[in-house]
């Protein structure tokens, strides 16, 4: 049974590949190079989230922390959002359709990769200790995100693409929304160690980018929320049909906006740098109608940031602290890869198409034995939390499609009749999969 694995990867190779990992150059994004890259950081964020759910000492975000590699996530995440900004656009424009979706996707979920791991380790402040003025890039990275949650329209459910370019750019909205959820997470984490911010980071937060506000802004739209045929919430990362009991449950998203919130109005370090202005209050002010019982009743510390709130509405006056003496730092590692490849990225992007774009099916194969180790069955479903019809957390799965996954026998057997037509029709489909790779 998958249950009985100890590990992903071995503490030793683990270790290893921390100890020596280095960000790629943008320019061998899709090579042979960049793929041996991507699986050691899949296998790494497995590994992490293998030892988060099974409640286990987290020795991945300790090497994080004791070889300093944190700032590294955070230029691999910045280099795949400038890459896709700049240079994937430009490919369209040239090459229009791709032969296949694989490469390319594989690059944006890179990404999505890196910001996985980023929010396991930031998780411990002793993560946001040993962080240098990398903090600033990931502060404006998570918020460009978080942006893109307030202003893109949320899909719960994509639509049978035509092409594979609409397939792609599916994909890649999918992605960047899981993105944006991270997103909230991390700012939270950093709102929660703010005492062990550098102030220049405080005043990107709370400055130069208003998080408070945003904050604010995405409690009020529910971006983690929509309705389509009844009511889908995100839980443990996917939507879920929210039944009548439970349409008062708060999801992680939610708490984690809410209370990174809470952390940086009531931390008496922030306010010197966020002045509670006439339309900062109004806004602050709409949040009160969300502080419902049954929201309190599952967030208690949100009773202080109600009483705060309550405060500032009857209050004539706006609380205020003196400004502190404040140096911007430019955020580095962005202002770097843009003027590295500045006037170059059409070059890049004509260069880079030669792979990305590739007809050579010999060559997509080869990249994705590369990756085959990460896509292990057994070890995905000891990390990825399944359900079972009824619900409940699924530890089984059904012996002949390895697809569906149940609680217990009495449920496999109760679904056998709806499941039965399907696990026949994905037994094919595997069947014919396999025949049509042998006959390559």
């Amino acid at each position: 049974m998958s249950e009985n694995i100890e590990n992903i990867l071995p503490s030793w190779e683990a270790e290893a590949f921390i100890q020596n990992l280095q960000p790629i150059e943008l320019d061998d994004v899709g090579t042979k190079r960049w793929f041996e890259h991507h699986k050691k950081l899949m296998l790494l964020n497995q590994q992490s989230v293998f030892e988060v759910n099974s409640l286990r000492e987290e020795n991945i975000k300790e090497w994080f922390v004791s070889f300093n590699k944190i700032p590294v996530l955070v230029v691999e995440a910045i280099q795949i959002m400038i890459w896709k900004q700049k240079v994937f656009p430009i490919m369209i424009d040239l090459h229009k359709e791709p032969a296949n979706t694989f490469i390319l996707f594989s690059v944006f979920y890179h990404e999505d990769t890196v910001v996985s791991l980023l929010e396991n380790v930031m998780y411990h402040s002793d993560s946001v200790e040993t962080m240098d003025e990398s903090v600033i890039d990931l502060i404006d990275y998570a918020v460009n995100y978080l942006t893109k949650l307030l202003y893109s329209n949320k899909k719960k459910i994509k639509e049978n693409p035509d092409s594979c370019l609409q397939e792609l750019l599916e994909k890649k909205d999918q992605i960047e929304f899981s993105i944006g959820m991270r997103s909230i997470s991390i700012l939270r984490y950093l709102a929660e160690f703010a005492d062990q911010l550098p102030l220049c980071a405080l005043s990107r937060m709370l400055t130069t980018n208003d998080v408070p506000y945003l904050l604010s802004q995405l409690i009020e739209h529910q971006p983690w929320k929509v309705e389509n045929e009844g009511t889908w919430k995100i839980y443990n990362g996917k939507w879920e049909d929210i039944t009548d009991n439970d349409k008062d449950k708060i999801c992680k998203m939610e708490g984690q906006a809410w209370f990174g919130l809470r952390e940086l109005l009531l931390n008496p370090k922030c306010a010197p740098y966020y002045d509670i202005t006439e339309f900062r209050m109004a806004q602050l002010i709409k949040l009160q109608k969300y502080l419902q019982d049954h929201v309190l009743d599952q967030l208690t510390p949100l009773i202080d940031l109600k009483r705060w709130l309550g405060y500032l509405n009857v209050s004539s006056q706006t609380p205020k602290a003196p400004k502190p003496i404040n140096v911007e730092i430019i955020p580095e590692i962005s202002t770097s890869i843009r003027e590295k490849y500045n006037k170059r990225w059409k070059r890049l992007a004509e260069h880079q198409a030669k792979t990305l774009f590739t007809t050579d099916i010999e060559y997509v194969q080869s990249m994705a034995q590369i990756l085959s180790d990460a896509y292990d069955f057994d070890k995905l479903d000891v990390i990825e939390s399944k359900k079972c019809v009824c619900k409940k957390v699924a530890k089984h799965r059904c012996s002949r499609c390895k697809e569906a996954s149940y609680c217990s026998r009495e449920c496999q057997v109760k679904d056998w009749p709806k499941h039965k037509s399907l696990c026949e029709s994905i037994i094919k489909s595997k069947a014919k999969f396999s025949n049509d790779s042998s006959l390559e």
